[in-house]
């Protein structure tokens, strides 16, 4: 049930006064005060002035084999380990639970952030165990299922208003399948891919720009309201498909539109 859903939302940027202009936004975080040093590194564009741009530092979905053309340098964010997509736990530890409720958490981010682009010769961390916003590679994934997508590459997605889902490798297979499915009859604008960071109490997630839950069980109900309330809801409204295609098993399928114009249509609770 949607009453079911804990919600922990909090708020990363206090009070700082007058927003910075987005222009000249500089620093690949927050928070921070418009009048305090912004000591976050910046991109280094030197060489590639064709690739400026104000709000991100490089353009997005330019592909350039000197910064981001979904094939060089790949390896920064993902050593191709199995590791990332297999099971070697005991996939008991990860069986659905009735009594363990999902939980909606929400991070506030200022409309005044853009989200800067890193060229592969830069590694990009995050400080949460689920990034909902964050630097990202300048070439976002196209749109579909993969054997494992870096969460580098789907943070763009998110940004283009796509929903991310993410599942643990030893996450029971049936409650996979079920939420693959909702997904995929959702919207076109969706990414698929293992994640072991998810944990063993709830080891199925979805994200979008702000917004994850996560669960240790598939609800319809409250799948599909995630979805309908928080899906398409990134910054930028690009519905273009993506150039990052490493891995990829299945392409996504438009369901409504390619703009996805309706979301769950099929659903009619």
């Amino acid at each position: 049930m949607l009453k079911n859903i804990i919600l922990l939302g909090f708020t990363i940027l206090g009070t700082y006064g007058a927003p910075p202009d987005n222009d000249n936004w500089g620093g690949k975080w927050f928070p921070h005060s418009p009048s305090e040093p912004d000591l976050n590194p910046k991109i280094n564009i030197t060489g590639k002035s064709h690739l400026h741009d104000p709000s991100h530092g490089i353009v997005m979905g330019v592909k350039d084999p000197s910064c981001d053309d979904g094939k060089v340098s790949l390896n920064t964010d993902w050593y191709m380990d199995p590791v990332n997509y297999t099971c070697y736990n005991d996939r008991s530890l990860y069986l659905p639970k009735s009594t363990v409720h999902p939980i909606h958490s929400v991070e506030h981010i200022p409309e005044e952030y853009s989200a800067l682009h890193k060229c592969m010769n830069e590694s990009i961390e995050y400080s949460e165990r689920i990034p909902t916003f964050g630097t990202h590679r300048p070439l976002w994934a196209i749109y579909g299922e993969y054997t494992f997508l870096p969460k580098q590459r789907w943070l763009h997605n998110l940004e283009h208003g796509a929903v991310a889902m993410l599942y643990h490798p030893c996450a029971e297979r049936n409650q996979v399948n079920a939420l693959k499915a909702l997904v995929k009859s959702c919207l076109y604008r969706h990414v698929i891919t293992p994640y072991d960071q998810l944990t063993m109490e709830r080891p199925l997630a979805l994200v979008t720009w702000g917004h994850r839950l996560e669960m240790s069980k598939v609800s319809d109900e409250v799948v599909v309201g995630f979805i309908k309330s928080h899906a398409l809801k990134g910054p930028e409204k690009v519905s273009r498909n993506g150039q990052y295609d490493l891995a990829l098993s299945s392409s996504a399928k438009i369901v409504s539109t390619v703009d996805d114009i309706k979301l769950c249509p099929n659903y009619m609770k």
